[in-house]
């Protein structure tokens, strides 16, 4: 068995499909086909079953999916060393966040002479634990709802991750400037107010539970009209600036937009937890250990952080 075995093996079991595999990686569909059979001959068991579109990982398979990520990984970290010496990588995941943006922008430029390279992916709860998981990232940033706790730490168990917590914030809500709960008087906004309201949100599967809402107090997706899903900070604060949508987060906005006009929402259990997540029962490296000290020294900078900073 080689690394380009392995590089197949795990492009297909990510593609779910051979052809989309070799597409990817500019091979042909017999080539990938024959390195994952051959791969399976040495092994001695089946990692996929072919299915009538596309394939899907065996029970064996998955096992040894998350050794293949691991190896595939290191691989590339060692064919980036460059002829001088060792390249430092910090590769993370997180939610979408301008304050840690803003704070990894500093964290960049004070640790210039370090010589650290960076790689930096925003996705969803579920997708940066996964990439945790499956050793393409260092560390994860989450933020956690807590009526969301419960399906978390099933989902932490899951994938064989731990979470630290580094900071407690509250669900806000960020009205538009042309909505009326923006000019409306007072810092508190209840449910019932936000039930005709229109939405920006991040992703869907951020702090708010999937469940069904019988439960009076409770926030559920299914009762909100999300208009528009998105990713980037720069669409947020554009449509924010200019229209009636309404947003519901902790972080996603800046600073002194949160200052400004976040309000809070009237709900029992609406706190949210910010921290990191990672494979356990393993180190992190140096520079994400010095990441996570400087996010915390920000922090107890700004104890008043809690309620919009951050």
């Amino acid at each position: 068995m080689d690394t380009r075995q392995l590089k197949f093996f795990v492009a297909c079991a990510k593609a779910g499909s051979i052809s989309e595999a070799a597409r990817k990686l500019y091979s042909t569909q017999s080539t990938v086909s024959k390195a994952i059979k051959n791969m399976e001959e040495t092994m001695g068991i089946r990692l996929f079953d072919r299915l009538p579109r596309g394939i899907s990982l065996t029970a064996q398979g998955q096992q040894v999916y998350r050794y293949a990520c691991k190896i595939v990984s290191d691989m590339e970290v060692l064919e980036a060393f460059p002829r001088k010496g060792q390249t430092r990588w910090i590769r993370i995941s997180l939610n979408p966040s301008s304050w840690f943006a803003d704070r990894f922008v500093q964290f960049y430029k004070e640790t210039t002479e370090q010589n650290y390279h960076y790689q930096i992916y925003t996705a969803g709860v579920e997708t940066v634990l996964e990439r945790v998981r499956d050793y393409l990232d260092d560390a994860g940033f989450v933020y956690v709802f807590e009526q969301q706790q419960k399906e978390f730490s099933n989902m932490l168990a899951k994938s064989r991750l731990t979470f630290v917590t580094l900071h407690e914030s509250e669900l806000r809500v960020y009205p538009g400037k042309r909505n009326v709960l923006a000019a409306q008087e007072g810092d508190m906004v209840s449910l019932e107010e936000l039930k005709d309201q229109r939405f920006i949100q991040n992703y869907q599967d951020e702090y708010i539970s999937i469940e069904n809402s019988a439960e009076e107090n409770v926030l559920s997706w299914r009762e909100l009209d999300v208009a528009v899903v998105t990713n980037s900070d720069y669409i947020m604060d554009k449509m924010l600036k200019s229209s009636d949508l309404v947003n519901l987060s902790g972080s996603y906005l800046s600073e002194d937009q949160a200052a400004n006009y976040g309000k809070r929402l009237a709900l029992p259990h609406n706190r949210i937890r910010f921290g990191y997540v990672m494979r356990k029962e393993e180190q992190l490296d140096e520079g994400v250990w010095e990441l996570i000290r400087y996010l915390e020294r920000q922090l107890r900078k700004n104890p008043q952080a809690d309620d919009s900073a951050i």
